[in-house]
């Protein structure tokens, strides 16, 4: 029994070691939790008997309900609204510690979804938005200017874990600027697989458009796509497939992809697909590859690059710049950045959604 005991505290402990690889602090502030509690998530992955990852971020996110709760019943709108944002990012990295949708992962996900929808109702400029499709209902979020119409709006794509209103500050920088963001969650992402069961292939891929359609129904006319680690690949594809997108931003995404050495990642991507076996997740990432023979984008591009990714090496993007031949190309690099630029979050969303504003002016 004591070997059964100590194996089980082993795995845990491993297990606790890939999510702080996986989730570093800079990505869950990215994701918006307040740094004082990421860095305690971590702190308590490192106790004598720790609890497991999920656990550790849902108790955390317990504490954050209860303030917005007591500030709400005392009409401290204000107080309340970030506090139900912080259960939500929290809830958020709590659902990466499952690949695969066992009931544990989409029971933290939908939490996560009420925390944001009692966030959304105390704010001003954030709708959730529901998209009915003939493949199945689309999920995803809305973020408005404030007190004035949109110039433009941008659809901003998850990857393989990360989707919706994690990129929320994206959001909102974006809306500072007068534009119109669509937080997407799309075929393999989110609710989108969670509830409608919706995969990502073939014939799924298009329905990124649905967005764009949306967009437009709110009156813009001008319209970009923001994509991010492995939905930077989905966001070109959306751009080759639909001319009405103007301007593309790839952040931390292979144009080629392969099927991962890491389990993690392999994982990730075979339930995003809705496979579950390696030959088949290589048919499909095959059939996602780009090049300039096949692809079009007849768009203005913008590559987001960091010098310390791990998945993709520096200069990998500027490879999709060669599908956008007669448009403009520009390319931030941060020498120290990780992955999707976790650790410059704040700069990133601004100098990019700047971009987004000139471009879609």
């Amino acid at each position: 029994m004591l070997d059964l005991v100590s194996s089980g505290a082993d795995e845990r402990r491993k297990h606790l070691a890939a999510m702080e690889r996986a989730v570093p602090v800079t990505r869950m502030v990215d994701y918006g939790v307040p740094l004082g509690e990421a860095l305690l998530v971590h702190e308590l992955t490192k106790a004598s008997d720790p609890d497991s990852w999920d656990d550790i971020c849902e108790r955390l996110a317990c504490r954050q309900r209860d303030i917005a709760t007591v500030a709400q019943d005392a009409g401290r709108r204000d107080t309340a609204a970030q506090a139900w944002r912080y259960a939500y990012a929290l809830l958020q990295c709590a659902q990466l510690a499952h690949n695969h949708d066992v009931p544990r992962k989409i029971s933290l996900y939908e939490q996560a979804h009420a925390a944001l929808a009692r966030h959304a109702h105390l704010c001003d400029d954030l709708d959730e938005v529901q998209l009915s499709t003939e493949k199945g209902r689309l999920h995803g979020w809305v973020v408005r200017p404030i007190d004035q119409d949109p110039t433009g709006a941008v659809v901003v794509v998850g990857g393989l874990s990360g989707w919706g209103g994690v990129y929320l500050d994206m959001g909102r920088a974006l809306a500072a600027r007068g534009l119109l963001a669509v937080l997407a969650e799309g075929p393999g992402q989110g609710l989108s697989r969670m509830r409608s069961g919706l995969h990502l292939d073939e014939a799924t891929l298009p329905l990124f458009g649905a967005f764009v359609d949306h967009a437009e129904s709110l009156g813009v006319r001008r319209v970009g796509a923001w994509g991010n680690s492995f939905g930077g690949l989905f966001t070109a594809h959306l751009a080759a497939r639909d001319t009405r997108i103007q301007a593309v931003c790839i952040n931390g995404a292979p144009m080629t992809p392969g099927v991962p050495t890491f389990r993690t990642a392999r994982e990730q991507m075979e339930v995003v697909f809705g496979v579950n076996e390696e030959i088949s997740l290589a048919r499909r990432l095959e059939s996602l590859g780009m090049d300039a023979q096949r692809h079009r984008i007849n768009a203005h591009m913008l590559v987001l690059q960091g010098g310390c990714d791990p998945l993709i090496p520096l200069e990998q993007q500027a490879s999709f710049f060669a599908l956008a031949p007669s448009h403009s190309h520009e390319t931030f690099t941060w020498g120290n950045g990780e992955h999707t630029i976790y650790n410059h979050s704040h700069e990133r969303n601004a100098r990019a959604a700047d971009w987004f504003s000139t471009t879609l002016a």
